[in-house]
């Protein structure tokens, strides 16, 4: 079976060999595009391979010129022989399609790889104040001192998927539940405020939790304005990588090529529905 995967899929050791042959080829064929190769240098043998970012100019275009100024950030895990984290930048367009405008490969997930991704994609999508753009993401590790550093003061949104799952390790019950989601789906302050002082009278520990994260980062009560969407999860997102799962233990170009493949599937299927 090792021997099958390995003439179809290409070998895991091997294409790490020709990445720069790929990266070059997409620039070749894509003019305009980022990619980005980072390595670890060896002074007695090949640089080590550390990690990839792939940006099309299509994709630049398209956000910067249709899309709205709103960016989800979420990673996955590879499952192949060497590990990894996939890291991906999503955006929505006007239909409330999913846009994905970059995505990178990393070693592991932590502070250093996010500033990294989301430095170069600055470069890409230009500057976060001037576009106004906001940002959703789980509470990754790494990822909200990172965002702070590269965009100090964005609006940096917080999946309330996300928050739920920290939330009912600790308070599960029926009542609490629907205290936490009218919280979050509060469209006035008033109404937000109202459902936090009834959590508070259900249970103070509860209350202490959610109080301690800003409402501007999970409640659609306190959301900017600017961008005009009222996301409080990050299901869009996760679309994305529910698509790419089977990708995510093959060989390296091998799991790039079909990213990029099922990104151009997304684009020419959204096309078609504005038609």
């Amino acid at each position: 079976m090792k021997k099958a995967k390995e003439r179809i899929e290409g070998s895991k050791i091997a294409q790490y060999a020709i990445l720069r042959d790929y990266a070059n080829e997409i620039l070749k064929t894509n003019p305009g595009s980022t990619v980005r190769i980072h390595t670890n240098p060896m002074p007695d043998s090949n640089p080590i391979f550390l990690r990839i970012y792939v940006c099309f100019e299509a994709c630049k275009k398209g956000f910067v010129g249709g899309c709205r100024p709103f960016i989800g950030l979420d990673r996955t895990f590879l499952r192949g022989y060497y590990g990894g984290q996939l890291l991906t930048a999503i955006g929505q367009d006007e239909n409330n399609h999913i846009y994905p405008i970059a995505y990178a490969i990393v070693e592991s997930e932590n502070k250093d790889s996010w500033k990294w991704f989301l430095d170069i994609l600055q470069d890409d999508v230009g500057d976060f104040q001037a576009n106004g753009f906001n940002f959703m993401s789980d509470m990754q590790k790494g990822l909200i001192p990172a965002v702070q550093e590269i965009y100090p003061n964005a609006n940096h949104r917080f999946c309330a998927m996300h928050i739920w799952q920290n939330f009912r390790k600790k308070w599960g019950d029926l009542q609490l539940k629907k205290c936490m989601w009218s919280c979050d789906k509060a469209s006035t302050t008033q109404d937000f405020n109202a459902a936090m002082d009834k959590l508070k009278k259900i249970n103070v520990g509860a209350w202490e939790y959610l109080d301690k994260i800003s409402p501007k980062q999970w409640s659609r009560a306190h959301f900017s304005e600017y961008s005009k969407m009222d996301n409080y999860t990050n299901n869009y997102w996760e679309v994305f990588n529910a698509k790419v799962k089977k990708m995510r233990g093959k060989p390296i170009i091998t799991m790039l090529e079909e990213v990029r493949c099922y990104v151009m599937r997304i684009m020419a299927r959204n096309k078609k529905a504005l038609i």
